[in-house]
């Protein structure tokens, strides 16, 4: 993630913090959905039209795709889907599938800040927009590279110095930094090259153009992973982090942000924004997904994309009905604090839930504390300042508004 990173961002602590994690994460998404009496929940407004810098609900969709993270680690260390009634595997894809869902946010919302800025100003910024991302991403990353530096000095983590390389040259998804503390830097290092290559894309082709590259790459995709599969056995295992392999989540987030700009009510739109869609797509990232994986050859051909498409639905639905009882879940405090501090949290979670640190279940909910505040401070301490900066910057040359969310 960078994701997203992408994915990846002043409100009351209060809420997740407090609670263990194993009470906050477990199928509130799709409960929420439900909720009170059921599915005329979903359909109780009609879709908002999207105006302003700001989109609701994503902060919201942010922090359950970082609270699935962290709950998918965990239960994956402690084995806890063998012991679920549905089935094993179940809470352990949760940490792979929010960071699904945090490629298609990424997508959506870096292309609808490019189209955007290019529909005001008649071009792209490209200096201010990778300054943008640069002072977005990077300095809580080189923080955290730094305190990894420091505790693999004390011999406290395990981190060879190629494997320092490789996270900060963005470059894990290709070269496995084979340390646990650094290994979830090869979804910051998708999203870095896809901010290297999408970009370049959308300053020299229409939307149009581009809203069809992106949906011949949500094609091709699959058609490689089949291809990568069966003609370089030696890859399989690194099917699920190579950028070309992967490109399909982000594509499918372009793709609907180019969509809604220039067909804001197509059908394509409007049958992924129907309750029943986004339900649907809500199960699927919750439990069916644990069962597409489970099947290799389904999982790395075509299951990813399904994934994606999954998580579209539901994005489309939430930002379109921000005034239901679901998006009046999405867009509270506490989880749109959350959100802010995904990136913070996303990082810092890889530290604490390791095999090494959760060596029984009663020290799950205090390191999930630990995870949580270290969280707060880089994004109190790393985050705001560096927004507040960039902000202070983008005052000086007056450029189009944007949101600090992107």
């Amino acid at each position: 993630m960078a994701a997203g990173s992408a994915c990846f961002l002043d409100r009351p602590t209060s809420g997740p913090a407090s609670r263990p994690c194993g009470q906050l994460a477990p199928c509130l998404l799709l409960r929420t959905f439900a909720v009170e009496g059921g599915f005329h929940v979903l359909a109780a407004t009609r879709p908002q039209p999207l105006r302003g810098k700001r989109l609701p609900s994503l902060d919201g969709l942010r922090a359950i795709s970082a609270l699935m993270v962290v709950v998918g680690h965990a239960g994956k260390v402690l084995q806890v889907g063998r012991h679920l009634p549905f089935g094993s595997g179940v809470v352990d894809v949760w940490g792979p599938v929010g960071v699904t869902v945090f490629f298609v946010l990424s997508g959506f919302l870096i292309t609808r800040l490019i189209v955007r800025e290019r529909r005001t100003t008649g071009t792209m910024d490209v200096r201010a927009f990778y300054l943008r991302r640069a002072l977005r991403i990077l300095p809580a990353y080189w923080v955290y590279i730094a305190v990894i530096a420091i505790l693999a000095r004390m011999h406290l983590v395990l981190a060879s110095p190629s494997s320092f390389g490789r996270s900060l040259s963005f470059t894990t998804n290709y070269l496995n930094p084979h340390s646990w503390v650094l290994n979830h830097s090869w979804s910051l290092s998708i999203e870095e090259q896809f901010y290297l290559l999408w970009p370049a894309l959308l300053m020299i082709a229409s939307e149009k153009h581009a809203r069809r590259a992106a949906q011949c790459l949500i094609v091709a995709t699959p058609i490689l992973r089949i291809l990568t599969f069966y003609a370089t056995p030696g890859l399989r295992p690194n099917i699920t982090s190579m950028f070309h392999l992967r490109a399909d989540a982000l594509m499918i987030g372009s793709w609907a942000a180019l969509e809604l700009e220039l067909h804001g009510h197509s059908r394509v739109l409007a049958f992924l924004r129907r309750p029943a869609v986004a339900l649907g797509g809500a199960f699927y990232c919750l439990f069916a997904a644990a069962v597409v994986r489970r099947l290799d050859i389904v999982n790395v051909t075509f299951g990813y994309t399904i994934e994606a498409c999954a998580a579209c639905s539901v994005l489309l639905w939430a930002i379109g009905n921000p005034r239901t009882r679901v998006g009046r879940v999405l867009n509270s405090a506490p989880l749109v604090h959350l959100g802010l501090a995904s990136y913070s949290l996303y990082l810092w979670q890889q530290l604490w839930l390791s095999h090494d640190t959760m060596t029984a279940a009663w020290m799950v909910p205090l390191l999930v504390c630990g995870a949580l505040i270290c969280a707060e401070l880089s994004y109190r301490l790393v985050e705001q300042p560096m927004l507040r900066f960039r902000q202070s910057c983008e005052a000086f040359r007056d450029p189009p508004a944007t949101s600090r969310a992107i």
